[in-house]
């Protein structure tokens, strides 16, 4: 099946479209358990789903953890269901896409699937992936990821996109400043990590730039509540969300798992955190500790691009400018304020970094790195 995309206000109404073209008379709805009302998602689907079998899926935590993603599953082999909607932020969908493709798969021990996602063979349903936030891009990716005794796993198979995507910024009109604030840059972090990924491509960087400017122009403004940036946001965010479907994300990624597994920022936040200080690392090194293939030079003249992206000439400019709009959407930069500032606090995200995630950034990031980046050095 070709994956069909929908964008705009009102898209949500869509979901009538796809139930008639999969023939469905009963849905799996995997929500949030409170963004399913507050985005006003409820009363609409309520419409559309009234003459359809429905069951509710939403009895897991932000981060979705393996225990959970099992009860999902228990659900699926239960019910006979012809479609599964997820709606709602990035831990909703990547819970969905989780369940979906676990559920169908022969062998009963599911952990063997996220080790190696080469074992795949089966697809599972028709998937709708409606996100109720602008940032994490989850509607546009082939991978989830789940948490196992509190280490975070990233489960990647082709299987795994969701065959509709729906984005309808009105689904994110009543967010509130924080959330739009945290995804938003989230969204942002994508794109910019996207850009100097090792695996990035042509098409990837078109993406990423495309995002990045749509999310500089916007984010502050849809912060406030303005209506049309809020729409501009949703359109970037699924953008981004397909640069990283190419590339995976990086190094600043790889650090804010840890730290929002053991002291609960809110993901988007942690991410950003630490993402400024890559405008320099990824520029001020010595040719040795250069990864991407394509040399000292390309990764060089790739970080001039972001530069220019932001109105900024130099690392040091670039990484201000990274400040100040953190400042100016009112995320706290500083992990002493988070009472994160110990030493074995700052080891404990160190040793618990997600190196798979490091392994892609272009230049090499040694420990040192990190505790700058963490502020203990």
């Amino acid at each position: 099946m070709k994956k069909k995309i929908f964008i705009g206000i009102n898209s949500i109404e869509k979901v009538n479209e796809i139930i008639k073209s999969v023939n469905a008379s009963s849905v799996l709805l995997v929500t949030g358990k409170q963004s399913y009302i507050s985005s006003n998602a409820k009363s609409k689907l309520d419409k559309i789903l009234s003459n359809i079998y429905t069951k509710i899926f939403n009895k897991f935590e932000v981060n979705p953890k393996i225990e959970d993603v099992f009860t999902g599953v228990k659900i699926i082999h239960k019910t006979k269901f012809d479609l599964i909607i997820a709606i709602g932020g990035g831990s909703v969908i990547d819970m969905a896409k989780l369940i979906n493709i676990l559920a169908v798969q022969k062998d009963s021990n599911l952990v063997k699937y996220i080790h190696n996602s080469s074992i795949i063979t089966e697809k599972g349903l028709p998937l709708v992936a409606i996100p109720t936030t602008a940032g994490t891009g989850s509607e546009a990716t082939h991978f989830s990821v789940v948490y196992i005794d509190s280490i975070k796993y990233s489960l990647a198979h082709s299987f795994m996109l969701p065959d509709y995507a729906i984005v309808d910024a009105e689904l994110s009109y009543n967010l509130p400043p924080y959330i739009t604030a945290s995804s938003g840059i989230d969204a942002l972090s994508q794109a910019i990590e996207s850009y100097w990924s090792i695996k990035s491509t042509k098409e990837s960087k078109n993406f990423s730039s495309i995002a990045i400017v749509l999310i500089l122009e916007a984010l502050q403004d849809a912060v406030k509540g303005n209506k049309r940036a809020r729409i501009i946001m949703s359109r970037a965010s699924y953008i981004a969300g397909k640069a990283i479907n190419i590339t995976t994300t990086t190094a600043p990624h790889a650090i804010s798992y840890p730290i929002t597994t053991y002291y609960g920022l809110q993901h988007g936040h942690a991410v950003a955190l630490t993402l400024g200080c890559f405008f320099e690392i990824n520029y001020n090194f010595i040719d040795v500790d250069v990864v991407d293939c394509r040399g000292a030079e390309y990764v060089r003249n790739t970080m001039k691009e972001l530069y220019s992206m932001f109105g900024a000439k130099s690392a040091s400019e670039c990484r201000l400018k990274w400040n100040n709009l953190m400042d100016s959407l009112e995320l706290e930069r500083n992990l002493n304020n988070f009472k994160i500032k110990s030493e074995y606090k700052i080891d404990k995200i160190i040793n618990n970094v997600d190196l798979k995630r490091l392994s892609n950034n272009p230049v090499r990031v040694s420990e040192s790195d990190l505790k700058k980046c963490l502020g203990l050095q």
